[in-house]
């Protein structure tokens, strides 16, 4: 997956001078009126008194309905979100992981959670790991993450609509095992009886952090194997299918730094050092890998993954339609859209069908005041870094609803 930049949706909606929506004179043809939103969402107001540009272009030039009548356009942004992320972080609390524990602690507002929120991204963090007061070690994470400062920590993990705590105690040997278990095993604070699966959304992407210095770990990749297939077996809506993953499972565990020591070990590197069951899963699912022995540059490892995260999140194959001006209204069944490749084009038109059942790589449907992408077309477009939309209606162009 990458990230594509923002997609420019445009609307382009049919005036006239008259109560039935046709022109009433020669005057308007050939005349095409376009307001844009600022960012801000002021928008651009109207030609009169405040800056719309008025396109007199050949009347050749504009979109015509079916009984041959030109279409005046005035457009309008439409706002096209990114798919969101619930990030799982299962931390290992045995004595071993004490220096990893703090970095964690010190670490993951400032250089995870900053950058994807900085990003705009709609995101969530569940950590999973032993609360105070604790066995070996455990763990608290502070404000602004969570609604504590730690200081002393609350009886209960407190959790926000960002911050998650699943109350479990894991040390390597059943690391993978306790992932699966804890997914609909309840915790003990009843924040969660159905399991940290109560913190993921169906929509969202996942991405699963594991740190653990893995020495009590299988070093046979089978196992990861097994652990893979479990995962997606318990929700495939959840965690995807062996085609088509809908996680990123990243680790750090006991292994050799790369170089610098900080760089990621890459999917298409080999498996060195404890856990190799642990780093199969990463090599499965596209993930990184870093060592456990870098605890004291964590700061940088949170930042690349988090940006890494931003930078793979994808945008969402479905908008909403925009409110119209004041006095306007839509005709949803007047909607087409044009995907101009790279933002320049040339423009291929994507047309709309029924529903999902009907769907073509060039169309989308529109299910209540969403417009959904077509599987084939989401994949098109999702694929284009610098991917554009065009979305224009108010002509005729020969949808039939009924099919």
């Amino acid at each position: 997956m990458r990230r594509i930049a923002p997609l420019l949706a445009t609307f382009a909606l049919a005036c006239s001078d008259d109560a039935d929506g046709r022109a009433d004179d020669g005057a308007s043809v050939g005349m095409s009126l376009s307001a844009t939103t600022s960012p801000d969402g002021s928008g651009t107001g109207t030609a009169a008194d405040t800056g719309t540009k008025l396109d007199l272009g050949a009347a050749a030039d504009l979109p015509t309905d079916t009984e041959g009548e030109q279409c005046a356009a005035q457009m309008l942004e439409a706002e096209v979100e990114f798919v969101p992320v619930d990030v799982l972080l299962v931390i290992d609390t045995s004595n071993s992981m004490a220096a990893a524990i703090d970095a964690v602690e010190s670490s993951i507002n400032a250089d995870f959670a900053q950058i994807m929120g900085n990003s705009g991204l709609d995101y969530r963090v569940i950590v999973a790991g032993d609360y105070p007061p604790g066995g070996q070690l455990d763990i608290c994470i502070s404000m602004p993450l969570s609604g504590t400062d730690c200081n002393p920590p609350p009886a209960v993990p407190a959790i926000t609509d960002r911050y998650f705590h699943y109350d479990m105690s894991t040390g390597s040997g059943a690391f993978l095992a306790n992932v699966v278990a804890w997914f609909s095993a309840p915790d003990p604070h009843g924040l969660a009886p159905g399991g940290y699966s109560d913190w993921l959304r169906p929509e969202a992407n996942k991405i699963i952090l594991a740190m653990t210095d893995a020495t009590s770990a299988s070093g046979n990749t089978a196992d990861g194997d097994a652990f893979d297939a479990q995962l997606l077996a318990l929700q495939p809506a959840l965690f995807g299918t062996p085609g088509d993953r809908r996680y990123v499972f990243h680790s750090i565990v006991s292994m050799p730094v790369n170089n610098p020591p900080t760089a990621p070990w890459l999917p298409a590197d080999p498996i060195a050092g404890e856990g190799g069951s642990i780093q199969q899963v990463s090599v499965l699912s596209g993930g990184w890998r870093f060592p456990l022995s870098q605890a004291a540059d964590f700061d940088v490892v949170f930042q690349q993954i988090a940006q890494g995260v931003v930078e793979a999140t994808p945008v969402a194959c479905s908008f909403a339609i925009p409110e119209p001006p004041p006095g306007e209204t839509i005709d949803p069944d007047t909607i087409e859209i044009d995907y101009l490749p790279g933002g320049l084009g040339p423009a291929e038109t994507f047309h709309q069908v029924v529903g999902l059942a009907d769907c073509a790589a060039d169309a989308f449907y529109i299910d209540g005041t969403t417009v959904m992408l077509c599987p084939e077309a989401c994949t098109l477009v999702q694929g284009d870094q610098q991917a554009r939309l065009d979305v224009r209606y108010g002509c005729d162009v020969g949808f039939d609803p009924q099919g």
